[in-house]
């Protein structure tokens, strides 16, 4: 591991089995002594409007498909409560709460980021810092009042592709780059000062699946990156974004058209 500076950190996340432990491992790996807690942060819709959402995006054939690789992760996860089996059959972790236990780390459930007892939990921390990776909620004004810095990692190259599904949209528009964006967080999804953009070329036989794991491979490097810099002034640059960068989960309209020239999300 390496020498964290002296730092109060929370890493703010979700937890899906698919790209996250994927994500999190190196960050942890190299940085776990920079973090107090882990809280999970899931999106606020009940999970039946999120499985009929996702429907929508995927289609029917791919729904399944996608379901399938999630309860596989489930299920290596259980098995890595039998002696690490999973993990030992994968060579990886299945699930954040597992790698956080893995580097002694507590995981916070929060379910309402903006409830008062949750806010005085994180105030009566007082840290430096949050790093939020794909947490599926957005900071209140209040919350994000506490740290000296907090950044989120997001998944694309803004101002493009604000919001949703950012793994789908460069495919769709023909894009032969995407990245990931390191911003200062405010109240507005994905619309703070740019920190540092890191960028990879995509190629013309990439899926929606491999465009997240490389997002997971560069963002996790990037991290790391800024947590060794850290504490630091940030240098930023205006993150001139207009509402047409925001872009929701592709409809059923854009998924048949995504599928007709070609492109594949597995």
């Amino acid at each position: 591991m390496y020498d964290c500076h002296p730092v109060r950190a929370l890493l703010f996340t979700g937890d899906e089995p698919l790209y996250l432990p994927r994500y999190l491992a190196p960050i942890l790996e190299r940085h776990a002594d920079c973090f107090e807690a882990v809280v999970v942060a899931p999106p606020a819709r009940p999970r039946t409007e999120q499985v009929r959402r996702q429907y929508r995006m995927f289609g029917p054939v791919d729904f399944l498909r996608m379901g399938a690789l999630f309860l596989r992760g489930r299920a290596l996860d259980a098995l890595d409560a039998v002696g690490g089996l999973g993990r030992r059959y994968t060579g990886r972790f299945h699930s954040v709460r597992r790698l956080a236990a893995a580097h002694d780390l507590p995981v916070w459930r929060a379910d309402d980021v903006d409830d008062p007892a949750f806010v005085d939990r994180v105030r009566a921390l007082d840290p430096d810092l949050y790093l939020s990776v794909v947490a599926g909620q957005r900071l209140g004004a209040e919350l994000l009042s506490i740290p000296d810095d907090a950044v989120n990692l997001h998944g694309s190259l803004l101002p493009k592709y604000r919001g949703r599904a950012v793994g789908f949209w460069p495919l769709y528009h023909g894009d032969d780059r995407t990245g990931v964006t390191a911003h200062v967080m405010t109240r507005e999804w994905d619309a703070g000062p740019i920190i540092e953009r890191r960028s990879f070329r995509l190629s013309a036989d990439d899926t929606v699946h491999d465009v997240y794991r490389r997002l997971s491979d560069v963002g996790a490097d990037l991290a790391c990156d800024l947590l060794e810099r850290y504490p630091t002034d940030f240098e930023t640059r205006p993150n001139e974004t207009t509402p047409d960068d925001y872009h929701t989960l592709p409809t059923p309209a854009e998924r048949r058209r995504f599928r007709r020239r070609g492109n594949a999300f597995l």
